[in-house]
């Protein structure tokens, strides 16, 4: 039964994270293409070293982030990912349906496949992925300022504004348009992250 309803949950933030893009889409770009190939719902058409540069560089980010910046930085039980601490492998349901759809597919759609795109059509590739990248992480970063010091909420909101950045630059600048592998990239990552925690390993 809570699984059913965290299922619930992940339809309706994909929904209401999809809302703005798709009304965008329907009363702008309709005639042009399909909704999926405008917010980058598509076969990867670039450069398949640049995909796989940015992918393990996301995730050596991940990696070197979690063990030595983050724990600094955040008290005990800050981050979402710390609900799973201890359940072993009774949490990767859940944690799977928040790392790949939840939060990577809803949050890629809506930064990535929308903010990131619609920005970098009007001001260009550097001053609307910078933009995209600095929204992800204010919005991101603000719930820290809440539980830690300003300066580390700062330095936190700093690290997943650069991770939206490089997101971004992988799906304008390697992945030609496609969202697919920041999806990837950004759901497995926060799987592993929430496994990590439910074995302990954080």
């Amino acid at each position: 039964m809570k699984l059913l309803s965290m299922l619930s949950e992940v339809i309706f933030q994909v929904i209401i994270f999809s809302l703005l893009p798709f009304l965008w889409w329907f009363f702008t770009a309709r005639r042009k293409e399909s909704f999926f190939s405008w917010i980058g719902l598509k076969a990867v058409k670039g450069s398949w070293p640049k995909v796989i540069g940015g992918i393990l560089f996301f995730f050596l980010l991940c990696l070197v982030s979690q063990l030595w910046w983050i724990p600094h930085l955040l008290p005990a039980g800050a981050t979402v990912q710390s609900s799973y601490a201890g359940m072993g492998w009774s949490a990767f349901p859940s944690a799977f349906l928040f790392g790949i759809i939840q939060t990577g597919l809803s949050e890629e759609i809506l930064f990535r496949g929308f903010l990131a795109k619609r920005l970098i059509s009007h001001l260009g590739f550097a001053t609307g992925n910078l933009l995209q990248g600095l929204v992800f992480g204010l919005l991101h970063g603000a719930m820290f300022f809440l539980v830690t010091t300003p300066l580390k909420a700062l330095i936190i909101t700093l690290i997943t504004g650069f991770s939206g950045w490089l997101l971004g630059w992988m799906a304008e600048k390697a992945a030609g348009g496609s969202i697919l592998p920041g999806w990837m990239v950004h759901g497995v990552g926060n799987l592993l992250l929430s496994m990590a925690e439910a074995f302990g390993l954080l």
